[in-house]
């Protein structure tokens, strides 16, 4: 019999028990590739999404952990933008509703100027991009807004129909657009101008989008600290490292740390149980074993190689689950707007990084008491 063969042999003799550490395994594995896969996910497409469009910078008030906290005048615009490495910028105003007539919760609204590279930039499936005309009501019509495709699908709603953006402050849909960026998908825009009017927040911003004539590291890093130089209250922000720094993101990461933690405990205690279970059955194959010539490290390789398999088996079927979770929630109403169904193959690799850890810690103690027994032992068992 093949060392591979007696090692399959082994964990399937014992097949409930092996079950049961698999499906231990898998479900811790499930949950942080789940989780990370998100948090990882959203940072890639924020990152993406600076990228393309060429924003090297965001600008907002200093000492400030939410964006919609932020409060820049409009007159810091005009200075950043006269700036001679500065191509372009985009002044921006984010504010996060509720939807009640459709049940949508923390939904970003996006006050961006008529005709800024922001909006031009959209990609319009259906109506158009916002106008002029859409700045304010006028001869009997509402004011116009452009809501992303997860914003259409949730509302049931396309060009022509209206949303009450605010209670009695209803706005007729123009456009609906997509975008590659999940969180933009979930929002609404609107014209700034409308939306400071809406909020009483007038002749102000909470960040603005600068793209630098050269996106080089020491053009950026110029240009922030020429920003900065402005006033004490700005941060410019470098979007690379930007998405990494939200506390959103943070908060996401120390939960998938914690989430790691807990999980390399729980599943490594339960192979280590299952293969000290294992040794103490076995203790007189494991003894004639040792009587007909095999070697210690032989042993070892055999004990460790039961729970490395068994690991990895839980890693593969924690990572179908957890494709499976999040296509479940990106599926939901409630989740879909920000919960995107797809992982990446470095988050998988830590899954199974991570499986491999849980199989060595849980089966290297087992391992080294298999190895220490002797013949005899096998004998004194029987």
């Amino acid at each position: 019999m093949g060392f591979f063969t007696l090692v399959l042999a082994n964990i399937f003799g014992r097949w409930s028990r092996s079950l049961l550490t698999v499906v231990g395994v898998a479900v811790a594995i499930c949950a942080v590739v789940a989780l990370v896969g998100v948090a990882r996910g959203f940072q890639d497409s924020l990152r993406e999404l600076y990228r393309q469009r060429g924003i090297d910078l965001l600008v907002l008030q200093s000492g400030k952990a939410q964006q919609t906290s932020s409060a820049l005048p409009m007159s810091l615009a005009v200075k950043i933008a006269a700036m001679p490495k500065v191509e372009r910028i985009a002044p921006g105003l984010l504010d996060i509703i509720a939807i009640n007539s459709e049940d949508l919760a923390a939904v970003p609204l996006q006050g961006w100027e008529v005709g800024s590279f922001l909006i031009n930039d959209l990609r319009v499936v259906a109506g158009r991009r916002l106008e002029p005309r859409d700045q304010t009501p006028a001869n009997g019509r509402q004011g116009g807004i452009m809501i992303g495709s997860a914003i259409a699908r949730a509302t049931q709603k396309s060009v022509g129909d209206t949303i009450e953006v605010l209670e009695g402050s209803s706005f007729e849909i123009v456009g609906v657009f997509n975008s590659f960026n999940i969180y933009e998908n979930g929002s609404i825009v609107m014209p700034m101008i409308a939306q400071q009017k809406l909020m009483l927040r007038e002749g102000e911003v909470t960040g603005i989008a600068v793209c630098t004539r050269q996106h080089d590291r020491e053009t950026v890093q110029q240009v922030k600290q020429e920003i900065e130089r402005l006033g004490p209250s700005l941060t410019a922000n470098i979007t690379r490292e930007f998405a990494e720094n939200l506390p959103e993101m943070k908060l996401a990461e120390s939960v998938a740390w914690l989430t790691s933690s807990i999980s390399l405990v729980v599943g490594s205690i339960g192979i280590l149980n299952t293969m000290l279970m294992a040794v103490f059955e076995r203790t007189g194959e494991i003894a004639m074993l040792r009587a007909i010539g095999w070697r210690r490290r032989r042993i070892v390789e055999l004990i460790l190689g039961e729970s490395m398999v068994l690991a990895v088996t839980g890693a593969v079927i924690g990572c179908g689950l957890a494709v499976m979770l999040t296509h479940l929630l990106s599926s939901l109403p409630a989740a879909h707007r920000m919960v995107s169904g797809d992982i990446s193959v470095k988050v998988f690799l830590w899954g199974f990084e991570l499986a491999v850890a849980v199989g060595f810690l849980g089966g290297v103690y087992p391992a080294i008491r298999a190895s220490r027994l002797l013949p005899v032992e096998g004998l004194r068992h029987n």
